[in-house]
């Protein structure tokens, strides 16, 4: 079985002084939606950003962040504090410096995507995670051989393992078999698959209809790209106003870069 989707909110920078707080002084500073704004506009406006972006000002920076941050709350959420701290805490991590790296960027997805707490209760419809109620450890699933997904506590499971269960989530690159209900790797170059059922490993894609096809690599670095699915980096490096840009393992920040049109 699969999760479905979560649009989380990525955004860059850490500011050297909650870079030096601690885990209680980190904590106050992220206790309420207003707080976590404010800090993380604070943070992502930082002076490598701002000097690389060839931003105005920070003021105006963490002006503009900070409103950014308010603006885009996913829908019908709430904000849970305990999230804020490991969320900064990565966003540090991701943007010491001014050279982002595909894998810090994956990292704070990870880290940040319990920040904002959808209302759905167990086995409640979804579509994303944010439609259900993260806090509780619920999480938008689409069992095995079924087309609906619904908000669930994942039941993680072993390479290898049975997965019968409606909420058996095989762990690491691995899928739930439809037909032998066992945690199967999930495919690599050559490999069948089809989507949502036979799925790729990360850096493959598979084009084709609904009735399959074959794992085929995403372009690697260097390579054109629209959009970050395009690569196999999940990162399309563009500059400001363009619309194709290219695959990269990271960029190094500029003003012409279009992730920094939000600091300018």
């Amino acid at each position: 079985m699969r999760f479905a989707s979560l649009a989380v909110l990525v955004v860059p920078g850490f500011a050297i002084c909650l870079a030096c707080a601690g885990p209680e002084d980190l904590a106050q500073e992220t206790a309420t939606l207003t707080d976590y704004c404010h800090a993380r506009a604070t943070t992502e406006c930082n002076g490598a950003i701002v000097t690389a972006c060839g931003a105005t000002s920070v003021d105006a920076c963490v002006t503009a962040r900070e409103a950014d941050c308010n603006k885009n709350v996913p829908q019908g959420t709430t904000y849970v504090p305990t999230a804020g701290p490991p969320c900064i805490q990565a966003v540090q991590a991701a943007y010491a410096t001014a050279t982002i790296t595909a894998s810090s960027l994956a990292a704070v997805d990870s880290a940040c995507e319990g920040v904002f707490s959808g209302p759905g209760a167990a086995r409640a419809p979804c579509t994303v995670d944010y439609d259900c109620a993260l806090a509780q450890g619920l999480r938008c699933i689409t069992p095995t051989n079924e087309t609906e997904s619904k908000c669930l506590a994942p039941n993680m499971i072993d390479p290898g393992g049975a997965c019968p269960g409606e909420a058996d989530v095989c762990s690491g690159p691995y899928y739930c078999d439809p037909q032998a209900l066992v945690c199967v790797a999930e495919g690599g170059e050559g490999s069948q698959c089809s989507p949502g059922l036979e799925p790729c490993q990360q850096g493959f894609t598979c084009p084709g209809s609904l009735f399959g096809g074959t794992c085929t690599a995403l372009p690697p670095a260097g390579m054109a790209c629209t959009t970050a699915t395009d690569c196999a980096s999940n990162l399309c490096d563009k500059a400001t106003g363009q619309a194709q840009g290219v695959c990269a393992d990271q960029i190094q920040l500029t003003p012409l870069d279009s992730m920094c049109a939000a600091y300018q």
